[in-house]
């Protein structure tokens, strides 16, 4: 069963969450993010090239600057004006991944970057609506947050904690030394897979799958996963991903071992046969 993560009902929505940033303190990431070199690897300069859910754009700029023919389509129509006015010479569409209007068979590479776990009913529509859209041998990109092997284990070590501390929490209610916390109301967020998870979504949709990467900050001072999940981790100097000594150590650990015991997410190669 994937995990299932929920944050408060009164949190942001996504026009709130994408006007805190900018297109300049996007592209600012780009340069390390462990999706280069996996891009460089599979994608086509020549072919058609669609980013499901492009957000504020970023890869959808540095692939073009590269030179490759690369489509933005997204639902967020702030996000697409805010490229137009930035670069009118974009490829934008705006539609919804689960139903992006393309003929089948019509597109050479499908990108999909944090988007299908946002759907609580699953990825099944999304993935089917991408498989449809490629042409035969047409390579599909999907990433998704990675519930891996650390988060487990945080996941545990905090549930441990809670249930140690359980006794006297009610305890201290009952005696009125505190009063009793309102529950807060939570909703859904997002699904993180482990590699199976994700492998047996991709293959259900009909891919055939070519490999399965974790993917992370390439930036040895940089992690997204250390620096999003242990705030205790991040450099005094509040750059976004940037860790403090301890951090960067524990990753240079973890990368001997094998990025897949940290990374932040994972990404499914596939291939439409």
């Amino acid at each position: 069963m994937s995990y299932k993560q929920y944050v408060p009902d009164t949190s942001e929505d996504w026009d709130t969450y994408w006007s805190q940033t900018s297109i300049e303190k996007e592209l600012d990431i780009v340069t390390s993010d462990g999706l280069q070199p996996i891009f460089k690897k599979y994608l086509k300069k020549n072919g058609i090239n669609v980013e499901a859910g492009c957000g504020l754009g970023k890869w959808v700029i540095d692939l073009k600057r590269k030179g490759y023919r690369i489509i933005g389509l997204d639902t967020y129509v702030k996000g697409l004006h805010t490229l137009r006015d930035f670069d009118s010479n974009l490829e934008l569409v705006g539609a919804d991944v689960a139903q992006m209007g393309f003929k089948d068979n019509a597109i050479d590479a499908y990108i999909s970057l944090g988007v299908v776990e946002h759907f609580e009913e699953g990825p099944q529509q999304p993935l089917k609506e991408a498989f449809r859209s490629l042409k035969p041998n047409g390579i599909a990109l999907i990433e998704v947050p990675y519930d891996s092997p650390l988060r487990q284990i945080d996941r545990l070590l905090f549930k441990l904690k809670v249930s140690l501390k359980l006794p006297i929490k009610i305890l201290i209610e009952a005696l009125g030394i505190r009063k009793k916390r309102p529950d807060i109301k939570k909703k859904f967020y997002e699904y993180r897979y482990t590699t199976d998870e994700l492998k047996d979504f991709v293959k259900e949709a009909g891919f055939e799958l070519v490999e399965m990467l974790p993917k992370d900050d390439l930036d040895k001072n940089r992690s997204i996963m250390l620096w999003s999940d242990f705030p205790r981790l991040r450099h005094p100097n509040q750059k976004l991903f940037a860790l403090n000594s301890t951090g960067t150590l524990i990753k240079a650990v973890l990368d001997f071992i094998t990025p897949f015991t940290y990374s932040a997410l994972i990404v499914a190669v596939c291939r439409k046969k």
